[in-house]
């Protein structure tokens, strides 16, 4: 799920920033060796680099937001939330949430969004998917291992570039009253996790990264501080906070996620709903430099032409010089790709 709000995170950044930097264009957004980047400067190589990716992106929200509006679909503020909430579990507490939030350019309001428009993309794909209780349990039989929950641990760590530094934090923490956490906030060089005193989310212990912490843990009991070993270039030190038996899943327990899997697994795939989309859709692309956009919202018989006037496809000559060549079978940009579960 957090790869499919980054790259949303992206287009909805890009945009926010060329409308935020719409007019005054000659005034600065940076100054290199006393020379000026105008805005202006910036939005065009903006514009250049991302300007047709993120136009598409738009257009196709919106196309979602107006079938997701006709179809009668219901979404409730409690089903955004729940599923905001089952992100955030992620996440070992609220402060790495945030750090996270902020490395992707997003607010809590942003993300809120995104997730509303998520769950009604969702819901737009497996309008059509029809299931009984038994498909479910047959579906929850045949993928238990998805639902088990296998062994988990919770490490702190404390990552430091020498071995030096590595012996000398190790030191501290044999003294009597030493705190790991406190430790790993002024040594740890590891910006993801060294806010929240080097404590990661809980994870299953095969998925440990760098792998080499996986046989380091396995021999460790709860409460353990490893020696300082070398993985890569950096030097580790490990806590291990906490230790979970596998568990077994019931249906009962796990049943809407079950659902949730079930209907995604038999949707209609992204790009398809998108194709169905833009074959119904009225789009007028208004920028010459991104006319080439049209091409997804046209017949495969026709080019586009600035202006929105619509040309066989025979007549090219007095196409305008800002539309594209038109290709054989125009796609629509990928959507960002997604788990069975929805989750990324």
């Amino acid at each position: 799920m957090r790869g499919y709000l980054r790259g949303a995170s992206v287009c909805l950044l890009t945009a926010t920033l060329v409308v935020m930097l719409a007019g005054c264009g000659q005034q600065p957004v940076a100054i290199v060796n006393g020379q000026k980047i105008t805005r202006t400067e910036f939005i065009n190589r903006l514009k250049q680099a991302a300007g047709k990716p993120v136009l598409a992106d738009l257009l196709f929200r919106r196309l979602v937001e107006d079938e997701f509006t006709r179809s009668g679909l219901k979404l409730t503020d409690q089903e955004v939330m729940e599923r905001v909430a089952e992100l955030k579990s992620e996440f070992p507490n609220e402060e790495a949430f945030q750090q996270w939030l902020s490395s992707v350019g997003m607010t809590e309001q942003d993300l809120v969004a995104e997730m509303r428009h998520q769950i009604k993309e969702e819901k737009l794909r497996t309008r059509d998917v029809k299931y009984t209780e038994a498909d479910l349990r047959k579906f929850f039989n045949e993928n238990k291992a998805r639902y088990d929950k296998p062994l988990r641990v919770t490490i702190s760590q404390i990552v430091v570039s020498t071995k030096q530094e590595a012996d000398k934090v190790y030191a501290e923490l044999q003294k009597p009253g030493a705190n790991f956490g406190a430790l790993a906030r002024q040594y740890s060089i590891d910006a993801m996790f060294r806010g929240q005193g080097g404590r990661l989310p809980e994870l299953p212990q095969d998925r440990l990264m760098p792998p080499d912490l996986q046989p380091l843990v396995a021999k460790m009991k709860v409460g353990d501080v490893s020696k300082p070993v070398k993985i890569d270039e950096n030097w580790y030190i490990v806590k291990l906070e906490n230790r979970k038996a596998p568990e077994k899943a019931s249906f009962e327990k796990v049943r809407a996620k079950v659902e949730r899997d079930y209907t995604l697994v038999s949707a209609k795939p992204k790009e398809a709903l998108y194709r169905d989309l833009a074959a119904k859709a009225t789009v007028q692309v208004l920028d010459p430099d991104l006319a080439q956009v049209q091409e997804m919202f046209m017949p495969k018989d026709e080019l586009p032409q600035f202006g929105g006037t619509k040309q066989p496809a025979g007549e090219q000559q007095g196409a305008p010089s800002g539309a594209a060549p038109k290709q054989d079978a125009p796609q629509a940009r990928p959507a960002p790709a997604e788990g069975a579960s929805g989750q990324q």
